[in-house]
């Protein structure tokens, strides 16, 4: 990356933070290029993502009509690179393009109530595939344990953050960028359990300590290292017992959702080891209570050479992530741009 940067070093657009001396945690990089950046509005993207420079001009549309937005959000496309599944995986490119408010009072429900969740509930309003405006960030700052990043889980740590605090959010239904997935990304080992017991180990020692032992991890016996759903219910968690979040009804939701955790298992073999851990986590928690509305079943995988699925409905398109021969995500969005309307030509009727 020295190298790369090093052609580039008189763009005045460009803030490059060199590489540290051993490897920082996650938590600590965020915080850290939070601080170098500049601009108004500010989005993170991982270095195996791509993010369409042409979102600028839609935040400036957005905001000319809406003065007071803290928060745009949009569809995402998926991009796994070679090694990151042993099959090629498809992508849903959104034949929308409206621009719409979401009410704060839905956002609540959907995040700290997990209504309607899958295997996590709804949390696109944040820092990461998403843009905040950077007063929000700096009055968070002040908020929230003076730092912008304090649980070791930044995507959600800012989410969480953003939607407690912001007033208006806007999402877009074209998307904007694509979330990428190498074979060292942690959404790598969904589903496998040896895997998955690599990369938290791998996590907490970056980190400098397994975070699935805090104090606050007493009365919640779902540690992070049980899946994507647990990781969710640790650091939302968190961020209730942290800073008082009152929010009922939520735990019946999130059994289903562990529910659904089990079944992105990669084997049969997997399935039962992930089964097994959450079902002695609800059995311990608040005395079996919400037991019964774990209830998953496992599914067998579908052996296909190709895209899980591909066609057409209602609302979306769904193509191989090769789709036009793209081997990057940027070369999937361009070739996915021309099923999708172009950003100048999207009506902002807000």
């Amino acid at each position: 990356m020295d190298a790369f940067i090093e052609g580039l070093a008189d763009d005045p657009r460009i803030r490059y933070l060199r590489s540290q001396e051993k490897p920082l945690s996650m938590v600590d990089n965020w915080e850290r290029t939070m601080a170098a950046a500049t601009g108004r509005w500010v989005a993170f993207i991982g270095d195996d993502d791509y993010l369409d420079p042409d979102l600028a001009d839609l935040i400036v549309a957005i905001e000319a009509r809406v003065p007071d937005i803290d928060a745009i959000a949009w569809n995402r496309l998926t991009f796994h690179w070679p090694g990151a599944r042993e099959q090629e995986m498809h992508t849903a490119i959104p034949t929308g393009c409206r621009i719409v408010e979401v009410a704060r009072d839905d956002l609540m429900r959907k995040t700290f109530g997990w209504e309607g969740a899958g295997r996590v509930p709804t949390f696109m309003f944040s820092a990461y595939h998403a843009t905040v405006r950077r007063d929000l960030v700096e009055k968070n700052r002040t908020r929230f344990g003076n730092r912008y990043f304090e649980h070791p889980v930044v995507d959600q740590d800012s989410a969480f953050k953003i939607i407690a605090t912001a007033r208006r959010f806007i999402f877009s239904e074209r998307p904007f960028s694509v979330l990428g997935t190498c074979p060292t990304s942690n959404s790598a080992s969904i589903g496998r359990v040896d895997d998955n017991a690599r990369r938290h180990a791998e996590f907490m020692a970056d980190l400098g300590r397994n975070m699935d032992n805090d104090p606050h991890m007493a009365d919640f016996p779902f540690p992070s290292a049980y899946g994507v759903t647990a990781s969710v219910g640790v650091s939302q968690h968190w961020f209730r017992t942290t800073y008082g979040l009152k929010y009922d009804g939520w735990e019946e939701n999130f059994a289903r959702s562990c529910a659904l955790d089990c079944q992105s298992a990669a084997t049969r073999e997997d399935f039962e080891i992930i089964r097994a851990r959450y079902e002695a986590g609800f059995r311990a928690w608040q005395h079996g209570r919400f037991l019964p509305f774990f209830q998953p079943v496992y599914i067998e995988p579908r052996e296909t050479a190709g895209p899980t699925f591909t066609g057409v409905t209602p609302l979306l398109v769904h193509v191989g992530e090769h789709f036009a021969g793209a081997s990057t995500p940027r070369a999937l969005y361009d070739a996915a741009a021309g099923m999708m309307t172009l950003p100048e030509e999207i009506p902002i009727a807000l």
